[in-house]
Order: structure tokens, then C-alpha cells, then sequence
């Protein structure tokens, strides 16, 4: 089973050998990465995951942590 959302976010914000910058690029990777996601699912190229929108408000979470905004998703694209 791959590694819960949960448990990478935990995983970058509790390293310490990583600076503030290296951890909100890591967790803009996994914004991007599960912004895609979501996108495919709605367009029909892949099923869409239980979840998948908890994976976002996680990551919001933990970058609002760091002194961040989320991305603007903007309108959903049809």
C-alpha cells in the first residue's frame, strides 16, 4: 500500500534536516501532484480516490503551518 498522504506530510514537516524552504517545496509537489489527480478524476481518465480531497485539506494544513497559502484552484474545469 503506498504511504498515506498523512504520514508524507508528517514525514517532510517533522525532518530536520530540511529547511522551511525545501518543506514547502516538497509540499507544493504533493499540492500539485494531488491536484492532478483530482483534475484526471473529474475528466474521467482515471477513477476518482476516496479522499482525495482530505489529501488537499492536509496539505493545506501543513503549508498554512509554514506561513503559506494554498494554491488557488480556481473554477472546475467541465
Amino acid at each position: 500500500m503506498p504511504t498515506s498522504i498523512k504520514s508524507r506530510i508528517e514525514e517532510i514537516l517533522g525532518d530536520g534536516s530540511l529547511g522551511r524552504a525545501a518543506k514547502v517545496s516538497k509540499l507544493r509537489q504533493l499540492e500539485t501532484d494531488a491536484l492532478a489527480r483530482q483534475r484526471a478524476g473529474t475528466e474521467g481518465m482515471s477513477p476518482k480516490t476516496p479522499g482525495e480531497g482530505d489529501d488537499l485539506k492536509l496539505i493545506e494544513i501543513a503549508l498554512r503551518s509554514l506561513g503559506e497559502d494554498a494554491v488557488d484552484q480556481g473554477p472546475a474545469s467541465l
